[in-house]
């Protein structure tokens, strides 16, 4: 199925790099689309359910409510909606387990006949689909990175816990431009058949997995954080189509990350084609590398919403170390 999707996107470890040994990874800045399968069923929404004794509705009635997280009905696995359809089909109580702000709970919701319809007064889903940019590649196994900070479900509010998921390259439709206080937004297809990855994590540094074949081959090597200057850069990302291009950036201020941080890299677009036709930073250019000296030094990942010329970064050497914990 080909339809349009409007990202909104913008919503340090013990392992050690050896600094003797430079890693080489292939900075992308290609479109991606990712699909993530839940860990259970996330329940979106309820809705009243009129039957021959009155009303249910699962919020009022079983303490059920919109970011909940079905992991059990009836003692059994719910892995997906067809598994909780199966359980909903068959009965008129089920007793499910459910996830709330990292505490599980227990109900009973009832199930009722109406128009030949089993109804539980439930809305759920059980996967969440956005855009982003892919960061790099690393040649030595073909994991990448992406997105520069994690993906939060919009009905948990909370970071997608993932049982897996895949991501698609696919073209750029248009970027919506964006203004001060209300940031511009990249348009894209979403053609999923064609899978080109998987996603293996999901964390506060990005996304990462295995991608089946890289687009381009020259590879630069990752910059440490003292080795990065305030000046003159680029970005690499795509507005149109596949094409990837570099932007002219200035970095602006630098901070030291020695936690689990992710605005290190302050910098300013400067490119006279990108602001004239982004406006600035905007949705879906979270995950766009960042170059300097020939080397990448960072990842894109929010932008300054009052300022939209503005942006922040993550520093790759954190992305990276994000990577290889795994």
């Amino acid at each position: 199925m080909l339809s349009t999707l409007a990202s909104i996107t913008f919503l340090i470890s013990s392992v050690t790099i050896n600094n003797n040994e430079r890693v080489y990874l292939i900075p992308s800045g290609e479109n991606i689309v990712f699909k993530m399968n839940t860990n259970g069923v996330v329940v979106t929404g309820t809705y009243d359910v009129k039957h021959d004794k009155g009303i249910y509705n699962p919020e009022r009635n079983s303490d059920i409510k919109r970011g909940d997280i079905i992991i059990s009905a009836n003692n059994k696995k719910i892995l997906n909606i067809n598994d909780l359809s199966h359980e909903i089909n068959n009965n008129n109580q089920i007793d499910i387990e459910y996830k709330r702000k990292n505490k599980i709970k227990k109900t009973s919701i009832y199930i009722y006949n109406v128009d030949n319809i089993s109804r539980s007064g439930l809305y759920v889903k059980d996967k969440v689909i956005g855009v982003g940019t892919m960061t790099y590649i690393d040649p030595k196994n073909m994991m990448y990175g992406a997105l520069g900070h994690e993906v939060i479900d919009n009905d948990t509010k909370e970071l997608v816990e993932l049982s897996n998921g895949t991501i698609s390259y696919n073209d750029v439709l248009s970027i919506k431009k964006g203004e001060n206080h209300h940031p511009g937004e990249k348009i894209s297809q979403t053609n999923l058949e064609n899978i080109d990855g998987n996603i293996l994590i999901n964390s506060n540094k990005g996304m990462f997995g295995k991608i089946n074949k890289a687009n381009k081959s020259k590879g630069y090597p990752i910059a440490y954080q003292n080795e990065i200057k305030e000046g003159k850069a680029k970005i690499l990302t795509c507005i149109k189509g596949d094409d990837v291009k570099e932007y002219d950036i200035e970095i602006t201020s630098l901070k030291k990350q020695n936690i689990d941080q992710t605005k290190g890299i302050t910098f300013k677009i400067t490119d006279n084609e990108l602001l004239n036709i982004s406006g600035g930073v905007y949705s879906g250019m979270s995950g766009s590398p960042i170059i300097q000296n020939n080397m990448i030094i960072g990842a894109v990942t929010h932008v300054l919403v009052d300022n939209i010329e503005y942006g922040y970064g993550l520093y790759i050497e954190n992305m990276y170390r994000k990577q290889i914990e795994f």
